[in-house]
This record gives C-alpha cells, sequence and structure tokens, in this order.
C-alpha cells in the first residue's frame, strides 16, 4: 500500500506542475499577442515604406536633372560617382551669361537629395514695358497735404515729431 500511496503523491505533484507551469504560458499568451501584432501593424509597415524611400531616392536622377537637397539648395547634377552628386547652383542665363549669383559646384551624398524638380523655363519679359506703381494712392488727411511725406506716423493723425517738448531743447 505504501507504494500506491507514493505513486498517487507522485501522480499529484506531477499534475500541480503541469498546471502551474500552463497559467505561466497563458499568462505570458496575451503579452506575446500583442509583440507579434504590434510588429506586424506598426514595424514591418514602416519598414516597407522606408525601403520604398530609399529605392525610389536614387532613381531617376541623371546627370542634368534639376534636384532640391533636404537643405533647400536647389542645383543641376552635373557628375554622378557613386553615391556622390555634384550639383551646380547658380543661374546662368539663356546665352550663357550671369543673370544671378555666381555659379557654384557642390558636392552632396545621395542622402541628400530630397527629389528631382521639374526645370523653371524663364519667361521673356518685354524690357520696355513700363513698371507700373503698386503704391496705394495717396490720400490727404484734411489740410491739402499729403501723408508720405510722414511716414513714421503710427498714429495716422500725422502729428509733429519734434518730441513731447514742442521743439524745446532738452536741458542734460
Amino acid at each position: 500500500m505504501t507504494q500506491s500511496l507514493a505513486l498517487a503523491h507522485l501522480l499529484l505533484a506531477s499534475s500541480t506542475k503541469s498546471t502551474s507551469s500552463s497559467s505561466a504560458f497563458l499568462t505570458l499568451l496575451p503579452l506575446l499577442a500583442i509583440g507579434v501584432l504590434g510588429y506586424f501593424f506598426f514595424i514591418k509597415p514602416q519598414q516597407r515604406k522606408a525601403q520604398a524611400a530609399r529605392a525610389a531616392q536614387g532613381s531617376g536622377i541623371e546627370v542634368g536633372d534639376e534636384v532640391q537637397t533636404v537643405g533647400g539648395v536647389i542645383g543641376t547634377v552635373l557628375e554622378i560617382h557613386g553615391d556622390r552628386y555634384t550639383l551646380l547652383t547658380g543661374a546662368l542665363g539663356n546665352d550663357g551669361n550671369l543673370d544671378g549669383p555666381q555659379p557654384t559646384r557642390i558636392v552632396f551624398v545621395r542622402q541628400a537629395i530630397a527629389k528631382k524638380i521639374e526645370r523653371v523655363e524663364p519667361t521673356d519679359v518685354a524690357d520696355d514695358a513700363p513698371v507700373e506703381d503698386i503704391r496705394p494712392n495717396s490720400s490727404s488727411n484734411g489740410t491739402g497735404s499729403s501723408s508720405d511725406d510722414d511716414i513714421d506716423d503710427v498714429g495716422g493723425d500725422s502729428a509733429s515729431t519734434t518730441g513731447e517738448h514742442n521743439g524745446e531743447a532738452e536741458e542734460a
């Protein structure tokens, strides 16, 4: 009888161990499920988006294209050596002469090129066209004089700007 009692005691002890280990697994199961769902809903889409951005960033940019860097510099690609892009910044006119600032060569790494932009073609403006005055019409302030003479008059009453002593000299 002692053998059967020992066997029963052993079976009882093993059954309590298996329930405690399965309860620990059931406790960790929700945390494990949250981690797996978080990976597939948050991390995996971000990895795909970053991979697509890296693939699209360098593709399509060739010598002669106009690009914008992440710092806002706009230039024309002169040379491509591996991941280094040499840009020419500044403006040259249609005749090859300088229209604006001095052209400058700057070397950027591929990661610094933000996007390819479309070239802006200069419009031909006739030099003989008169320049239009866009200032508002000057109105009189009741005294018949124009308020253009007193530009710093913030109050709008065209008051004298001689100071609070009405032209008297201040004593030091």
